[in-house]
Order: C-alpha cells, then sequence, then structure tokens
C-alpha cells in the first residue's frame, strides 16, 4: 500500500499528486525533493509541507510563497497529511484547496528603453535604444495537474 503527497515545483509551477511508499522512513522524500537535507514546516493541524532546508542560495532562479510563511521557499514542496511527528499519510484536503496557499515566483528582467535623446554618465542615449534593465517577481498560481505522477 502506498500514500501520496502533493508535489509542488516552482520552476514549472506544476502541482500534482506523486505516490509515495507506506513507512516512516523519509529516504523518499529527499529523493522527491533532489535535496540532502529538509525541513519540516506546518501546513496547518493536519497537514505538513517537506521543503529543501538549503533551497535559498546565490542563483535562484524561483522560488515559491506559501501563505503565512515569513520567507521565501526555494526548491519543491510535498505537502503531505500528518504533522511530522508519525508516519505521513495522504493529504486530507483537495490539490485544489492546496494550491490557493502558494504562488511561484520567479525573476524576470524586463529591458528599459531611452525615451528620448538621454544623457548619461557615458553620454548621449538615443531614442529607443537600450538604457538598463528593470528587475520584478512575477508571481504565478500554480498549474494544477491531474492524476499522480
Amino acid at each position: 500500500m502506498s500514500n501520496i503527497c502533493y508535489l509542488l515545483d516552482p520552476e514549472t509551477t506544476i502541482f500534482r499528486a506523486v505516490t509515495l511508499p507506506n513507512g516512516i522512513s523519509f529516504k523518499p522524500l529527499y529523493e522527491l525533493l533532489g535535496c540532502h537535507l529538509i525541513e519540516l514546516v506546518r501546513f496547518d493541524e493536519r497537514h505538513s509541507l517537506f521543503v529543501d532546508e538549503e533551497g535559498l542560495k546565490e542563483g535562484l532562479t524561483a522560488f515559491t510563497i506559501f501563505d503565512g510563511y515569513p520567507q521565501p521557499i526555494a526548491g519543491k514542496i510535498a505537502l503531505v497529511g500528518g504533522d511530522g511527528r508519525e508516519p505521513y499519510t495522504s493529504p486530507l484536503i483537495s490539490l485544489e484547496d492546496a494550491a490557493e496557499h502558494f504562488k511561484c515566483c520567479r525573476p524576470v528582467l524586463d529591458p528599459v528603453f531611452a525615451k528620448a535623446d538621454e544623457i548619461s554618465a557615458g553620454g548621449i542615449i538615443i531614442a529607443g535604444a537600450l538604457a538598463g534593465l528593470q528587475c520584478r517577481i512575477e508571481r504565478r498560481a500554480p498549474v494544477l495537474v491531474e492524476g499522480e505522477a
């Protein structure tokens, strides 16, 4: 017999159910998340999130905002039933309801073009020329994929 967990990948924004073997081993979660150190984050009183403890590092290309959590979460996220002290179980909420608590984010660079002949420290910038880049954070809801992977 096996359980499922909900897996969110912020790089692709895909949120889906994934089969996990029953038992008390966390090894399947390490393999699923692709990391060596996991952290437990409470989702609610009946569910937990397992996340990559070392995910926030240089070169970050995507991350997740979780409602009520004080910092971004980097790397894949596994949502399971239980509080983390007992063997985990399948989630007791729907994939749709769980998805409402997450925003997948990624940094985006937008080109900024000169509007008129501008003078900068480097000289004159001709209208329409690239004057620089502006950074923003794009936030998207997870993309739900039905069926188990």
